[in-house]
Order: C-alpha cells, then sequence, then structure tokens
C-alpha cells in the first residue's frame, strides 16, 4: 500500500524540523512542506483544530505528529511494512542516543547568542524554554558553549570512536541512532555556522565532523520537498485518509481513561496550561496516546514527555 501524502508543517530554522526532515531525506521519502511562521499566530494549524505550539508538526494522511518520537515511530513502521528496504537500521543505540540528542538541544539553547533572542522571540518561546526568560541569559554563553563543547568531546570519545564508519557505534551505515543524536549538532554548525569560532572546528573534533558531514545537509537534502500553500495542504491533509490502524484503548493503562473521553494533552517541559491539545481519546496503549479531532484529524502523542489528562 503506498503511504499517504506526507506535509512537514514547520519552518526550516527550527532544529526539530530539521530532524524529522532529515529522516525523510535518509528515506528518500518525497514530502511537501507548508511553511509556518517562526513565531505565533499559526493559523493554518489552528484552523484545524491543532493548538499544539511547538514544531514541527507532521501529517501522513489524516494521521498528525507533533512530536518527531510519533513521527519517527510510525514512519519507521510504514516503510517496514512496505517492504523496499527503505527503514533505516536500529540498533541497541537508538534510546541512548535520542536522550543524547535531546539535551544537546537544551545546551545550545543557552549558547545563543543575546543579539539572537529578539524581545518578540524571548517573549514567544518564554513559556517553552524557560532559559530564554533568564534574567541573566546574555551572561550564559561563555559556559553554555564551554558545556557544549564538552558534550561533543563525549560522543567524539564514545559512541563515534570505535569501527571505521562515520557512523554511530563506527558502522558504516546509517541508522536511526544518528537521526536521533546528530541534529542538534548539525543545527549548530550548519544552520548557525558559529561553532568554528568557539574551537569547534574540523580539526579538533574530526569524527563529529566526519560524522556530520556524511549526512544529507539540512538545507539541500534529497527529499522532493515541494511548498503548498494553506488551501493545499488543508484540502490535502482532509483529503486523506488514515495511514495507520488503530491501536485501541487500553482502559487498564494507569491513566484511568477511556475512548471518547475528551482530554488535554500538554508537554511537561512547558508552563502548564501552554496551548493544550484537545481531542476525543481514540487510541491508548503503552507507547501513545491518540486523540481525534472533529474534522476527523488522529494526533498521535509519545507517552514520554506529555501530560495527559481529562480535559
Amino acid at each position: 500500500m503506498p503511504l499517504q501524502p506526507i506535509i512537514a508543517w514547520d519552518y526550516l530554522f527550527a532544529p526539530n524540523a530539521q530532524k524529522s526532515r532529515l529522516y525523510l531525506y535518509l528515506t528518500k521519502t518525497p514530502f511537501s512542506i507548508r511553511e509556518q511562521p517562526f513565531v505565533l499566530p499559526r493559523p493554518d494549524l489552528t484552523a484545524l483544530g491543532i493548538t499544539y505550539r511547538r514544531v514541527p508538526v507532521l501529517s501522513i494522511g489524516k494521521d498528525v505528529f507533533p512530536d518527531n518520537a510519533s513521527f519517527l515511530a510510525a514512519m519507521q513502521e510504514l516503510l517496514k511494512a512496505e517492504g523496499r528496504g527503505r527503514a533505516l537500521r536500529e540498533s541497541i543505540w537508538d534510546g541512548a542516543c535520542e536522550a543524547w540528542g535531546y539535551r544537546s538541544f537544551w545546551i545550545a539553547l543557552a549558547c545563543l547568542d543575546p543579539d539572537f533572542l529578539s524581545e518578540e522571540l524571548a517573549k514567544d518561546r518564554a513559556d517553552l524554554f524557560p532559559v530564554f526568560a533568564r534574567k541573566d541569559f546574555a551572561g550564559l554563553q561563555n559556559s553554555a558553549r564551554s558545556e557544549f563543547r564538552a558534550f561533543l568531546e563525549g560522543a567524539e570519545g564514545g559512541f563515534l570512536k570505535d569501527g571505521e564508519g562515520p557512523f554511530v557505534g563506527g558502522e558504516q551505515e546509517v541508522g536511526m541512532a544518528d537521526v536521533h543524536a546528530v541534529w542538534m549538532v548539525k543545527w549548530w554548525i550548519e544552520t548557525i555556522g558559529i561553532a568554528e569560532m568557539y574551537c569547534d572546528a574540523p580539526d579538533d573534533l574530526p569524527k563529529i565532523y566526519k560524522w556530520m558531514n556524511s549526512l544529507p545537509s539540512h538545507a539541500t537534502g534529497d527529499g522532493a520537498t515541494a511548498k503548498l500553500t494553506a488551501e493545499e495542504a488543508t484540502k490535502q491533509v482532509l483529503a486523506s485518509d488514515y495511514a495507520l490502524p488503530d491501536i485501541g484503548v487500553d482502559e487498564f493503562d494507569r491513566l484511568g481513561l477511556r475512548a471518547g473521553d475528551w482530554i488535554s494533552i500538554e508537554p511537561m517541559d512547558a508552563k502548564p496550561g501552554t496551548y493544550p491539545q484537545l481531542g476525543r481519546l481514540v487510541g491508548l496503549n503503552r507507547m501513545k496516546t491518540v486523540i481525534q479531532l472533529d474534522n476527523g484529524l488522529r494526533l498521535h502523542f509519545p507517552k514520554v514527555g506529555y501530560n495527559v489528562k481529562r480535559a
């Protein structure tokens, strides 16, 4: 069965958006882009009933994924079922590298130059990323960049150390572990482009650079990236079929929810009440929560990292 149309509702500068796009480039999966504003409001998503505010939001047909974890798991499942060998190699490194990648994100936020953080951006992100609201943010950069440099040294002498290949574990073939770990490193070096000013240069971190340069550039990947208008994207997503089968609702889950319950989902690491997503519960298992909107869209959230409760 062919894949349903994939749309990335994001903007290229977002590090998490670059992570999902990297996966699509590596698996040579065509997708379209509906470019989103850098700051709120995002009327395309709001019009669809999607109030969750972080990007990327990704859709595969009528299934919507506001978090990379649920999107990547779904894509691996779908590509394995396709049987054409496009799913990426999985390994024992995957979970640890996913955690490493997200830790690198939080460290790198404090590395940003204060001039990057405009008043509008600081206000928009303060509820999501508390470091931006710190009164001493302008004085954090030296410590943060030193910390990030040490963090990269850990990878240089750790999971990139053994073997002849450039990828995690010294492998010759790229795998899910690489997608999980490399995205923020590529963002800092390729997108921000100031790493060399702080001694994070190829001669200092040869394995890091070999690893990064063995992967598609975030800006010039191999995916078919047609850009859609709001009308085109909305029409496409609502007219599509569901990409994933129903998972049912585990009524013995610790959450104590029942199919059809009206529930609220929001990130654990954001300020409470910051743009929660509401919907009817249609799926619940050990790994994820699925809610359905009035227009039929189904939003898939991973269990890890989210507060789920009756609305």
